[in-house]
């Protein structure tokens, strides 16, 4: 169960297509259920009791999980389910399906963070009044206590499932994405060495949130220092212009000739550069490692569970400046071989830790302990 289709590779940025295509290779038949879309009545009734919240409490409504969402969605989930003969529900994200489901039939739960943790860190969570934080709480412990596995891809995560809403160890798992793109097979790989220009990559659809300001402003320091850098952005349009900028919009995976260019844009990349404010996890940085792209980000929400400092690039602390970026990036510029063993250790880091096969044997070992 899931929201987008998982047969679509820019669902959840592919996680649900590899996901649903680890299940159909472990052997089981799959059958996709939609979570609950909600009618126009039910949504303007919710904004009904929205606007009387904020108006009284002076703060943000939580439009996402709330009882009224809950209550409908684990209602109709249950009609649906009436239907249909199966073994285990595959759920992900979709908490107000299940949060007030009673079915004998066994929930694997899995997201790539908890809904908690977005609480003050993501900008749709900002605000929020004490009853919608509680109501968002309780609404995730319910659905959680409904699961007998819950998979999450980050130690972040796994310590609050476990310190907040106190998961046992045999429930919680740590089963770390990987990568939502073909990648060159391990016979055929070749590390990345230095060449002009530089080309760092800034891979994403949100420039704000994910600091593009703060990547630019880092090569125009290098740029100035004399290297012959750029920065490629692919996903969205930068506020600003920059003859050190690349753009490419947008590219689709489910268009051969794009999917095809942004694997040559992976390929001919030195680094990916996305010093995000907030992330859950990022899967572009296993993308990356599988590249032999050593990744540039910030110790945030689950990044360090993909990147780790000089084996697969480098997180710096989230108040670090152009300066600290360049301070840390300048010392593979000058030493190639440096650089070059990086790019080895980031593709060994895929192969050993960041890569689907890894997920999907784990998966399979949770799978037969409940069954």
């Amino acid at each position: 169960m899931c929201e987008g289709d998982p047969r679509d590779k820019t669902s959840w940025s592919g996680t649900m297509y590899m996901m649903y295509s680890s299940l159909i290779k472990l052997g089981h038949d799959v059958e996709w259920l939609p979570a609950t879309q909600y009618s126009h009545s039910e949504i303007n009734f919710i904004e009904k009791i929205a606007s009387v919240h904020e108006k009284v409490l002076n703060r943000t409504f939580n439009r996402y999980q709330n009882l009224t969402k809950a209550f409908i969605a684990s209602k109709r989930t249950k009609q649906k389910l009436e239907n249909l003969k199966f073994d285990l529900l595959f759920v992900s994200n979709a908490i107000n399906d299940i949060a007030f489901l009673n079915i004998k039939q066994p929930i694997i739960y899995v997201n790539d963070t908890l809904y908690d943790q977005h609480i003050n860190y993501y900008p749709a969570y900002q605000g929020l009044g004490w009853y919608s934080k509680k109501i968002l709480r309780f609404i995730e412990h319910k659905a959680l206590r409904k699961c007998k596995a819950v998979l999450l891809p980050s130690e972040w995560s796994i310590e609050r499932a476990k310190s907040f809403y106190k998961l046992s160890k045999n429930k919680v798992h740590l089963l770390r994405f990987g990568a939502n793109i073909d990648v060159p097979i391990k016979e055929d790989f070749q590390p990345k060495e230095l060449t002009n220009p530089i080309t760092f990559l800034f891979l994403g659809v949100e420039w704000k949130r994910k600091r593009g300001y703060l990547a630019l402003e880092t090569i125009e320091l290098l740029a100035k220092k004399g290297y012959n850098v750029e920065l490629k952005v692919v996903g969205c349009i930068p506020p600003v212009k920059s003859d050190l900028l690349n753009v490419i919009p947008f590219l689709n995976k489910n268009n051969p000739k794009e999917y095809q260019q942004l694997k040559n844009i992976l390929n001919s990349s030195h680094f990916l550069f996305v010093p995000t404010e907030a992330e859950c996890y990022g899967i572009v940085f296993s993308e990356a490692s599988a590249y032999g792209l050593p990744s540039i980000s910030t110790a945030t929400g689950g990044v360090r569970s993909v990147v780790k400092d000089n084996v697969n690039g480098f997180a710096l602390p989230l108040k670090a400046t152009p300066e600290d970026y360049v301070n840390s990036i300048e010392p593979f510029l000058v030493d190639k071989e440096k650089f070059k063993n990086l790019s080895i250790n980031s593709r060994k880091r895929y192969e050993e830790a960041l890569n689907w096969n890894v997920w999907r044997s784990k998966l399979k070992t949770i799978l037969d302990s409940i069954n």
